[in-house]
């Protein structure tokens, strides 16, 4: 993840060198018009590596989660490893505990054997059937010492029968709580795999993101470069066409926009609306040098003034647009659909993210103000990107007013 940061900051260096290095014999704004969508990358790049660092932070809770399920699993092969020593000892100590059992009781069935071939006899017929006092004493004392075997034996059987069992329910309370450990180590492995599978998929899911995003901002590099050079040679082809001879500022047509037409003889490019309509202005965010008019997905685009069309092209990449059924209908970057006026005045109009296959107008041709020429899309880098769910996300209007092809100035100052 290191190297990737690293890999991420290169980039951002070199991109920054070369931007201060292109002079196309303009001042410093005559780089703008791709700037935006830049810096819009650059600052959706900072947003990953920030998601990155909490990231990070998540994968060291994810990772608190693996360490505390292995150590659940660890305690329970301890807890399993105990249970299984004391079984072993416990059968053994069960095997001598029947073994003397055994032992006891055949000597519990001699003594009842002889007392039964004995017949009537009786402790108290020994004691009488004594000759002397002695032999009376010796009989007491005989009989006595049988007696307390006998009790001592039956306590002995009594005993063990007890501790048997008592060893019996031990083994199997045991052997139960072995297979209740087993079923809940079971459950702690399988949450530790998930776990760690969230785990390597919310880090790749992340490096997927962070390098689509520098393709990106490398592609937006290339587009920029390419419009700069382009719009600056249609911008001084037009000033030398037209030196000595002057330029008309008239609008060429008439307006149908009901907002009106400004002082500096401009129209809003969405018909009904204004500069109050704006949803992010110049330079709403870093580098952004034009006019957003969110949302007004398939509101007809018109031209904000008379003029010739320089480009209208379509620049294909790999952001998907898809109609209201879900399908996808083609992929772009940057602009997407988009187009270009030079207009009388020498000023050029860029209208971006036209919809799919609704551009109405082609290069070289000459348009009126208030003339549809497409319509108002999602195509190229638009936030947020479009979905099979959602498929008009991050519709607007992007819309741009240049001086001297490359120059962006405020649109708001031109609009009515």
């Amino acid at each position: 993840m290191k190297q990737m940061l690293k890999q991420i900051l290169v980039i951002l260096i070199i991109l920054i060198c070369v931007m201060t290095n292109i002079s196309l014999g303009v001042s410093t704004q005559d780089s703008k018009d791709l700037q935006d969508k830049i810096n819009e990358t650059k600052n959706k790049l900072n947003e990953v590596n920030e998601t990155k660092t909490d990231t990070e932070n998540e994968v060291d809770n994810i990772q608190s989660k693996i360490d505390e399920y292995q150590g659940s699993i660890d305690a329970l092969n301890d807890k399993l490893d105990t249970l299984n020593t004391n079984i072993s000892e416990n059968e053994k100590k069960l095997e001598e505990q029947q073994k003397a059992y055994e032992e006891n009781s055949n000597l519990l069935d001699e003594r009842l054997i002889t007392i039964y071939e004995t017949g009537s006899v009786s402790y108290l017929d020994v004691l009488l059937s004594s000759n002397s006092l002695t032999e009376f004493i010796s009989n007491y004392y005989l009989i006595s010492e049988l007696a307390s075997y006998d009790l001592d034996l039956l306590e002995r059987i009594q005993k063990e029968q007890k501790e048997i069992e008592a060893t019996k329910k031990s083994l199997e309370d045991d052997k139960l709580q072995i297979e209740d450990l087993k079923s809940e180590k079971e459950v702690k492995t399988q949450e530790l795999n998930s776990t760690k599978k969230e785990k390597e998929k919310y880090i790749n899911s992340l490096q997927g993101q962070a390098s689509d995003l520098q393709k990106d901002l490398a592609q937006f590099e290339k587009d920029k470069a390419a419009i700069d050079a382009r719009l600056e040679a249609i911008a001084n082809a037009n000033k030398n066409n037209n030196k000595g001879n002057g330029s008309s500022g008239s609008s060429g047509g008439s307006s149908n926009n009901s907002g009106g037409t400004s002082s500096k003889g401009y129209i809003c490019p969405i018909p009904g609306l204004s500069k109050r309509n704006i949803t992010c202005g110049f330079y709403g965010y870093s580098g952004h040098g034009g006019a957003d008019f969110g949302g007004n997905y398939g509101k007809p685009v018109v031209a904000a003034k008379s003029g010739t069309v320089v480009i209208s092209e379509t620049l294909t990449g790999t952001i998907p647009n898809y109609d209201s059924n879900g399908n996808l209908i083609g992929k772009y970057r940057s602009y997407g659909e988009y187009i270009a006026i030079l207009h009388d005045d020498g000023n050029i109009t860029l209208y971006a993210h036209g919809k799919p296959g609704s551009r109405l107008v082609k290069e070289g041709q000459r348009v009126s103000q208030g003339q549809q020429i497409m319509t108002v899309g999602n195509t190229g880098n638009v936030q947020p990107r479009p979905t099979p769910s959602n498929p008009t996300g991050g519709a607007h209007l992007h819309f741009e007013i240049r001086v001297n092809g490359s120059q962006r100035v405020d649109p708001a100052k031109y609009l009515p």
